[in-house]
């Protein structure tokens, strides 16, 4: 394999998929769930606090989860799931359960790690592989669990206003409830608090508008950040990176769904219906 080969970076409104090789270790505390695959071997695992090391080809991570994973250079892919917590639910009933919040074994890592080999190796565009990672997610086409409506309306309304700072006292007037509640059910739902998923949010927000040429900052600005130093404190503490680490990294290999928000970029495709990019495959 061509180790020189970029990373890749795919964004859905539904999933975020990075696929590459890390060189060191990360740090990082998610505010959303994730599923990690060793695609090449098991990515050791260890939480705050312990000394207990994991080594597992497949791992999933509950929302406001902080870990420190070494993949050991090898392929690894890290799937952010859905805001509103249906995948998480779906796939921690079938897994095994470190402890609360650690999950290992999803019973599809083989075709999963297999299917990231050659996604990884040749490219697809953003929409037949976001088809391939939900069969892979979930292979039965089990329904998802439900959903609280209200959170679901609190979560797309912090979508379509990214670049304000709606409080949470209008956000609950909106969908009827008291604050305490809202607080309570978002937690529930969601699996970190209002404004740390508005943060998550806005990290993914920036890279769509990256995707669409804007610089780093402008994208960062665009999605809300106060400005570049809010933004570069944020993605350290969520992802356990450096912004300029992770661009570098991916060098031009970012992926875009249909739907994938833009942020306040204007001219950078923002209202037009967004294309699918073009495949990449000659890196």
């Amino acid at each position: 394999m061509d180790n020189s080969r970029s990373n890749l970076l795919y964004l859905w409104p539904r999933r975020t998929l990075f696929v590459g090789r890390l060189r060191h270790p990360i740090e990082f505390s998610q505010a959303a769930a994730s599923l990690v695959i060793g695609v090449e071997g098991p990515v050791q695992l260890v939480l705050p606090g312990s000394d207990v090391v994991w080594h597992e080809h497949s791992l999933l991570l509950a929302p406001g989860q902080s870990a420190r994973i070494d993949p050991q250079g090898q392929l690894v892919a890290a799937c952010y799931l859905d805001a509103l917590g249906q995948d998480f639910r779906l796939l921690s009933h079938s897994m095994a359960r470190h402890q609360d919040g650690v999950y290992a074994g999803f019973h599809g890592e083989h075709s999963l790690q297999r299917w990231l080999k050659a996604l990884y190796n040749v490219p697809v565009q953003a929409e037949e592989a976001f088809d391939a990672l939900e069969s892979g997610i979930n292979p039965a086409a089990q329904p998802y669990p439900e959903t609280d409506p209200r959170v679901a309306r609190v979560v797309e309304r912090i979508q379509s206003e990214i670049g304000r700072n709606v409080s949470v006292e209008e956000l609950a007037n909106s969908v009827n409830l008291s604050v305490s509640r809202l607080v309570e059910l978002f937690r529930a739902q969601v699996g970190v608090p209002v404004r740390r998923y508005r943060q998550w949010h806005r990290l993914f927000v920036t890279f769509t508008g990256v995707e669409r040429g804007a610089s780093l900052t402008d994208a960062a600005i665009a999605a809300g950040f106060a400005d570049s130093a809010h933004f570069s404190h944020t993605f350290r503490m969520t992802l356990g990176m450096t912004p300029s680490d992770i661009v570098t990294m991916l060098s031009g290999s970012i992926f875009v769904g249909h739907g994938a928000p833009v942020g306040g970029l204007a001219g950078h495709n923002a209202g037009a219906g967004l294309p699918t990019p073009t495949c990449q495959t000659g890196h």
